[in-house]
């Protein structure tokens, strides 16, 4: 192991020890975690209230029974659920610091990345915590990295192709979030250098292939519970767009704005930095990557409701922008301060402002 993961884990590591310690808003007993339990104590076939809700079973039965899983061990599957998105805390940024590494060819870079992207308010208050969003985020993350592997071996190595697609196939049942990762395959494919016929039906080969998996299981459910994702959709653009009281329903440019300023804050001055220094060194295929992950990162616009959370999938794609501007900064101290100030921010500032906007 080299020294930037050595110091990459030591940083995890402090990471959560700061964000369960100190800003304690990981263990907090909210938001949508009654519900998931609920959820698993009706697959358990243990009491469950009758308010439980069938979309939770639709969208993350993976998520669900891992959580079970583990939680079997730990006695309680609200335990469970913290393993589980632990797990996944870990592996998500081995695999983010990857990404990194194969778009800009440094490690340096990854490491900063790595370090703007477990430093988000949104790991330690919608990751590792009572919620099942980080398993959806790992396997976006992990569809992206192997296609850019494909798309790097020039659509070659198919094997790539294939754990794409099985990775999505998989993160979808995890969460929504886990099959956006096709999107940037698609457009891979796209950008690549062999005939229009051939991308085409590589797309259409891939699209048949992923929805094997998730298909047959909305089949099942569809056949068992007479419920649909098209049926969950529609509740929850009933509830956030029909319903003008709702948090989050008054979708315009101002709350945009708002969501993705509070989304980034510290970071977006790095972010322009970045831009600016992409600008200076500009590189054709560097740009073709970052320019296919960037359409799967703002889909989060689709969804009915736009908050932080749901929003978070635009990170990634931010920090890799202001890690490489970051990383162009020649005296190491300034880079340090920049990064302190940084995570400052979000330890500190940001959970005492999510409680009072309630976004």
């Amino acid at each position: 192991m080299n020294k930037f993961k050595i110091l990459l884990f030591s940083l995890l590591i402090i990471n959560l020890i700061i964000a369960f310690v100190f800003v304690k808003t990981p263990l907090k007993e909210n938001g949508d975690m009654s519900s998931y339990l609920e959820a698993m104590n009706f697959l358990q076939k243990k009491p469950y209230t009758e308010d439980f809700m069938i979309n939770r079973v639709l969208n993350v039965p993976l998520m669900l029974y891992s959580s079970m899983f583990f939680g079997y061990f730990a006695s309680s599957n609200q335990t469970g659920m913290m393993i589980v998105n632990l797990i996944f805390y870990f592996l998500i940024v081995c695999v983010f610091y990857r990404i990194v590494e194969l778009i800009y060819q440094s490690r340096k870079v990854a490491l900063l990345a790595s370090i703007l992207f477990f430093a988000n308010y949104c790991m330690f208050s919608y990751g590792t915590t009572y919620r099942v969003d980080m398993g959806g985020w790992f396997f976006f993350l992990l569809t992206t990295l192997f296609a850019i592997k494909y798309y790097q071996s020039q659509l070659q190595d198919k094997k790539y192709f294939l754990y794409a697609i099985l990775a999505a196939a998989i993160g979808i049942l995890f969460k929504e979030y886990g099959a956006l990762g096709m999107i940037s395959l698609g457009l891979l494919i796209l950008f690549s250098q062999i005939s229009f016929k051939d991308k085409i039906k590589k797309i259409l080969q891939a699209a048949g292939l992923f929805i094997i998996i998730p298909g047959l299981y909305y089949l099942f459910f569809y056949l068992k519970f007479n419920y649909s994702y098209f049926n969950w959709y529609f509740q929850i653009a009933n509830l956030y767009i029909a319903n003008p009281d709702a948090p989050a329903s008054n979708y315009n440019i101002v709350l945009l704005i708002k969501v993705l300023g509070w989304l980034f804050l510290a970071g977006w001055p790095i972010f322009l930095w970045g831009v600016y220094q992409q600008w200076k060194d500009y590189d054709k295929k560097r740009i073709i990557c970052l320019a296919a992950l960037l359409p799967a990162s703002l889909t989060f616009l689709a969804w009915p409701a736009l908050t932080q959370r749901i929003a978070f999938i635009f990170v990634p794609w931010l920090v890799l922008i202001a890690s490489f501007g970051l990383s162009k900064i020649k005296n190491r101290y300034i880079v340090i301060i920049v990064i302190l100030i940084y995570a400052s921010i979000n330890y500190l500032t940001r959970p005492w402002l999510l409680s009072m906007i309630n976004l």
